[in-house]
């Protein structure tokens, strides 16, 4: 009976060990199953997202073959533009230089007539020496200011050369002109007021209010120019002919010392 006791106990222990393997396969296959699925699902999603991939990159090389394309031709179109530009760039260089080089050749030209402009105001100038006072010295004055604005620049050649000729023809219509004025005696000899008395471009001579005290200009490199004549006689002519050219004395002969011919005593 123990015997029999023990069997039946081995077998309800065996029979429940059998259900309880039993029921660990089945909890494993639905587990197995599970996971399965899920790998069927995650395999499927793969798929499609290697295929949506697949898709996206083939779009994104036929966009960037086309981009690349595009970017060639641009890129040939502005080589070409450039090259175009070059030439013109080459074209408008030598113009520039071309026009440049006219330039520096007209202001050479410029240049060397402004030079010789300044040569003519000192031939001017020194012409204008051999000239009476009255004459020389608003023009020896016009002289140097157009000389000063040669060599600064200031003035342009063309006018220039205009302002050269008002000047020497201001110069030229002195010659049949006569002039008389009252001024400030131009030499020491002779003080206070005098006559000046100027016949053309070859005549000038002062001569005091009183009429007893005068001199004749001669051309002369000196700094004066003037001589001094001590002889009353001659003194009253030269007042004689100033009245007379004012107005204040009827007309008549008038004797004109001349230098060369006049002595330091006053000898014709």
């Amino acid at each position: 009976m123990k015997r029999l006791a023990g069997l039946i106990g081995l077998l309800c222990i065996a029979v429940n060990l059998t259900f309880a393997q039993s029921g660990d396969i089945e909890s494993e296959i639905k587990r197995a199953r599970k996971d399965l699925m899920r790998l069927q699902t995650e395999r499927k999603k793969n798929r499609f997202d290697m295929n949506q991939d697949k898709e996206e990159f083939e779009e994104y090389t036929k966009r960037t073959a086309e981009r690349w394309a595009a970017v060639k031709k641009e890129t040939a179109s502005i080589i070409k533009q450039t090259t175009v530009h070059e030439n013109r760039n080459d074209s408008l260089a030598a113009l520039i230089n071309s026009a440049n080089s006219q330039i520096r050749q007209y202001e050479m030209s410029q240049e060397a007539m402004r030079n010789k402009l300044v040569a003519s105001c000192d031939k001017i100038a020194d012409n204008l020496k051999k000239l009476p006072p009255m004459v020389r010295q608003n023009v020896v004055a016009s002289t140097a200011l157009l000389k000063n604005e040669l060599r600064n620049k200031s003035i342009a050649n063309v006018e220039a050369i205009n302002r050269m000729q008002q000047i020497l023809s201001r110069a030229e219509d002195a010659n049949p002109s006569i002039e008389v004025s009252q001024e400030s005696s131009p030499i020491a000899e002779i003080r206070g007021t005098v006559y000046r008395l100027r016949i053309g471009a070859f005549f000038e001579a002062v001569v005091n209010l009183k009429g007893d005290e005068c001199a004749v200009w001669y051309a002369s490199d000196t700094s004066t120019g003037w001589k001094t004549i001590k002889d009353p006689s001659i003194a009253a002519e030269l007042f004689k002919a100033a009245n007379i050219r004012e107005g204040k004395s009827m007309p008549e002969f008038v004797t004109l010392p001349l230098v060369d011919g006049v002595a330091e005593g006053g000898e014709q």
